[in-house]
């Protein structure tokens, strides 16, 4: 059997040097060329996703505040106040206390009581509670 021998260099010798070939140094340019390009995709990309985000989180338009129809004034319900009555003792519009009798308006969304006059004449300019503001949106009658 041969016995397997190593060859080692002498610090004196050396190894024979081939100069790089040129398809090496394209191959090299050619691999920078598209990292950067792949890089640009990657932003765009990146970019188009975080505009495309920012336009779907924009908030809602809020419905205006015209005031109410008459139709759905009316349907907004009225009570006739009594002493036996929970809740505020005086109108937050006119500031005038409620008596015995009185008619009132209260807002369904948020149970707020008016007088019917002052809430009335408040709701034909603004389509929200004048008390916490709260958009006041009647559901229109089911028609057959």
């Amino acid at each position: 059997m041969p016995s397997a021998a190593r060859f080692l260099l002498m610090k004196s010798q050396q190894l024979p040097s081939f100069p790089p070939s040129e398809s090496v140094l394209i191959d090299t340019d050619v691999v920078v060329v598209i990292a950067a390009l792949l890089c640009a995709v990657v932003s765009v990309a990146g970019l188009a996703l975080v505009a495309r985000c920012a336009c779907l989180r924009r908030s809602p338009v809020l419905p205006s505040n015209k005031g109410l129809e008459k139709e759905a004034l009316r349907a907004l319900p009225t009570i006739s106040y009594g002493a036996g009555c929970g809740g505020p003792v005086e109108c937050p519009i006119c500031l005038a206390e409620f008596e015995e009798g009185d008619e009132l308006r209260v807002l369904p969304q948020c149970g707020h009581g008016f007088h019917v006059g002052c809430v009335d004449a408040w709701l034909h300019s603004h389509s929200s509670c004048p008390s916490c503001r709260r958009v006041l949106v009647v559901a229109a009658p089911l028609s057959c």
